[in-house]
């Protein structure tokens, strides 16, 4: 049985094994796609809850691709169930996803009201540890967050989350959630606490230089 581990303070993020519930009708679905076989190998040291990673290198290598696919972003979304107006849903899908040895972490990110939100999933040791969370980022950019519930599709190459709509602010209809965009990444420390950890690969999906992805909350 996979074990699971206390939420972390850093930008990614725990997860637990309950399926989400929502029904088949999904209502204004935000929807992205992601270039395909764009993961960077890269080493940058991130401060916990530093505001600026000290980047020392940051490469594409077709070769890379390989070792990265589960890293490596097709599509991401969010949504919402008219019978569950409660939650916020989002959705995001992964060339090949694999447990890895190594720290692997997920993240959907956006802004509502000034304040950024995330949630995401963080896995290492093979699968051995999942979790999943949502919060926020504070003045000081430190992050607050909560346990969620999350699901793995290792078939579908899919991970899932549902959120509390209270846990991100109380969205309400008609407000915007703004800014939006996805990222993975590969971390040697499994330990989200360690004070400098090493990123040794990422994948982001976001928006051209002038466009800005949007949500309308429903309801």
């Amino acid at each position: 049985m996979k074990k699971l581990i206390v939420p972390c303070i850093c930008i990614m993020l725990v997860m637990t094994i309950t399926p989400l519930v929502a029904s088949e009708e999904i209502e204004n679905e935000f929807e992205k796609n992601d270039f395909r076989l764009d993961v960077f190998h890269s080493i940058r040291f991130i401060r916990k809850n530093g505001k600026i990673p000290i980047a020392i290198f940051q490469s594409w290598n077709p070769l890379m691709q390989i070792f990265l696919k589960h890293l490596d972003i097709v599509s991401f979304s969010i949504f919402e169930d008219t019978d569950e107006p409660e939650f916020l849903y989002a959705k995001m899908k992964i060339r090949n996803f694999k447990y890895s040895e190594i720290r692997s972490c997920y993240a959907i990110y956006w802004t509502y009201n000034g304040t950024r939100y995330s949630i995401g999933t963080n896995t290492h040791t093979k699968g051995e540890y999942i979790s999943s969370i949502a919060g926020y980022f504070d003045e000081d950019d430190t992050a607050h967050y909560s346990i969620i519930n999350g699901e793995i599709n290792e078939e579908d190459n899919t991970l899932t989350w549902d959120i509390p709509k209270d846990l991100i602010g109380n969205p309400e209809a008609g407000d915007q959630l703004v800014k939006i965009h996805a990222g993975t990444y590969l971390v040697y420390q499994k330990d989200c606490d360690a004070p400098i950890q090493l990123c040794l690969a990422n994948d982001r999906a976001e928006p051209s230089k002038n466009e800005c992805y949007t949500y309308v909350i429903q309801y």
